[in-house]
């Protein structure tokens, strides 16, 4: 199985990463669609975070606008709900693949600099239960590693985490992903140079992110 977890993402954020000038305009897409659960797996399972969030906190569980680093602004155009057709998932094994984890919903908050060579990328993943998201959270650093990124120590964000740094065409990375309860977050610096400053935004974003988790 290839490894589409982490590197559909990871590239077709590298791609833009350090573009410049206007993007262009997207209207937000549904979610991906949802498929039938047996009656017995609807019923939320008890996690240490001890919460089952639905679709419609997707919005508000998100980074908001209000929360751009300092000298980022929100990718309005490239933000809000995700189809998988939208996250590159177009062969019928790789759909199979993630819908057997009975994904429910994905939702991305962009932020660029205003030069556009830096980008933070905020994604949320929800699933129908926990032990979908504990397997994507698994399988995300999994594929991260196996694109020859390194595992990189990370803050206890949530029920489990995993923090990765490396180099994907020529951009500089580091993420922070997390789950808590049915939700996998997703938080990504691409960057041309990283330093402690880039190091810093990346890690109060992820933070950010499992403070409006913890909030909700």
């Amino acid at each position: 199985m290839r490894p589409l977890a982490f590197i559909l993402v990871a590239l077709a954020l590298a791609a833009t990463a350090c573009s410049s000038g206007s993007e262009p305009a997207a209207q937000e897409q549904p979610g991906p669609p949802q498929d039938t659960t047996p009656a017995q797996d609807t019923t939320p399972q008890q996690t240490p975070s001890g919460r089952h969030f639905s679709k419609d906190e997707l919005p508000q569980i998100i980074l908001q606008p209000a929360d751009a680093p300092a000298g980022m602004r929100y990718t309005k155009s490239q933000s809000g709900a995700k189809t998988l057709d939208d996250l590159g998932f177009v062969l019928d094994a790789d759909i199979a693949e993630i819908r057997s984890l009975k994904v429910r919903g994905v939702r991305d908050a962009i932020f660029d600099s205003s030069n556009g060579r830096s980008r933070l990328s905020s994604r949320v993943w929800l699933f129908a239960q926990p032990r979908g998201a504990d397997a994507w959270l698994e399988k995300s650093k999994n594929d991260a590693t196996a694109f020859a990124l390194e595992l990189a120590e990370s803050p206890a964000l949530g029920d489990a985490s995993w923090a990765a740094r490396g180099t994907l065409n020529g951009i500089n990375v580091l993420t922070y992903a997390f789950r808590s309860g049915n939700v996998v977050v997703v938080v990504s610096m691409l960057v041309p140079e990283a330093n402690e400053a880039t190091d810093a935004t990346a890690l109060a974003a992820a933070q950010k992110a499992a403070d409006r988790l913890r909030a909700s």
